[in-house]
């Protein structure tokens, strides 16, 4: 089964007849991707159901959707879940969205019964600001999304008695994983696991910090087994891995994980994966801090200088590409350097990715 398939399978089941498991967090953490902005509230004060909410969300859009997977997910899945038993009564609120040229960030609260809440963050979506803060988490702590993410958890349950699930997809994984390290205790005591969902790591001084020590029980990392974004940064190596239908960077979108039962199918992790995860640290560690910020703002400014401020711009007209790799001649020496050799671990991977598909052929 895919995630559309699981849903179709058990909406007709409660969460008292059929617990909340890994599956259902990331059917929420997948949702977290869809705009709801002059839908779902800013606040507690005022909650809608997921019927309510699907409703008014294909009522005021009539026109195409992003371009990106992610997204197109969400939407699919909002649709889908609106009428089924399981989560058509869950309640949504709490909705956050910060989209600018210095930051991405998105959170929602299901609240799935009176006693428990799943809190979903966003992974990155099309802006380049949230790229360049995945790239600034190699060399900066917090960024400001993970600073969002820590004030949205301690805003919202410091003083709610709810226990919580946290969870996100993507960068999202990162900031659940985040935030429940960094929330006040009050909160952190509530939370009864975290999900980061093919999400990145950390910097070695918060991996090793107490910080994780203090949640590391509860975290819960799941990677599929071509997985590169879930790789990188720091992390521990009790994560769960999973098969995806895809190879590649495409088997980090939700929709290829395969599902057997009311959970994830366990699968070994690629040689791509395991080559990637060595060369690319190797790479990285090769560089301080001060190096690597240097390397991104060189990159990103290339971007800024060109006018891009979306991905989906990109993708939509190849100009942009030549006018990035005309531009990239005005990086510093060093970083000049430095992206040579990023782009030769990128070859090297995708030769292994052939490699192992010749095997598999």
């Amino acid at each position: 089964m895919d995630i559309f398939d699981y849903v179709d399978s058990i909406g007709d089941y409660t969460f008292e007849e059929k617990k909340f498991n890994e599956v259902d967090n990331v059917v929420l953490s997948t949702l977290s991707y869809v705009d709801y902005s002059n839908i779902v509230s800013s606040s507690n004060n005022y909650k809608m159901t997921i019927n309510e909410v699907s409703d008014l969300f294909f009522r005021n859009n009539k026109s195409s959707f992003f371009d990106i997977m992610a997204v197109k997910a969400g939407i699919k899945l909002l649709q889908k879940i609106s009428n089924k038993i399981r989560y058509k009564d869950i309640l949504m609120y709490n909705y956050e969205y910060v989209g600018n040229e210095n930051c991405q960030f998105s959170a929602v609260t299901f609240e799935i019964n009176k006693k428990l809440c799943y809190v979903a963050f966003e992974g990155t979506d099309e802006l380049i600001s949230g790229w360049k803060e995945d790239c600034m988490m190699s060399y900066i702590f917090p960024v400001a999304a993970q600073k969002y993410s820590i004030d949205y958890l301690n805003k919202h349950f410091t003083f709610n008695l709810k226990k919580l699930i946290v969870g996100g997809h993507s960068k999202g994984g990162n900031l659940a994983l985040v935030s429940s390290m960094y929330c006040n205790f009050f909160v952190k005591s509530r939370i009864l696991k975290i999900y980061s969902n093919d999400g990145p790591g950390l910097r070695d001084e918060e991996l090793n910090s107490s910080k994780y020590n203090s949640i590391k029980d509860r975290y819960i990392h799941i990677i599929p087994h071509y997985s590169v974004v879930g790789l990188l940064l720091g992390h521990d190596s009790n994560y769960k891995v999973i098969k995806s239908t895809k190879k590649g960077l495409l088997a980090h979108n939700v929709p290829y994980w395969v599902i057997e039962g009311n959970r994830f199918k366990e699968e070994n992790l690629s040689k791509f994966s395991n080559k990637l995860d060595y060369t690319f640290k190797t790479w990285l560690n090769k560089y301080d801090y001060a190096k690597r910020e240097r390397f991104v703002k060189g990159i990103f400014l290339i971007l800024e200088e060109n006018n891009i401020t979306s991905t989906i711009q990109v993708k939509k007209d190849i100009k942009y590409i030549f006018q990035i790799i005309k531009s990239s001649k005005k990086l510093d020496e060093e970083s000049s350097e430095m992206l040579k050799e990023l782009i030769d671990i990128l070859k090297n991977a995708n030769n292994e990715y052939n490699l192992d598909e010749m095997q598999i052929n």
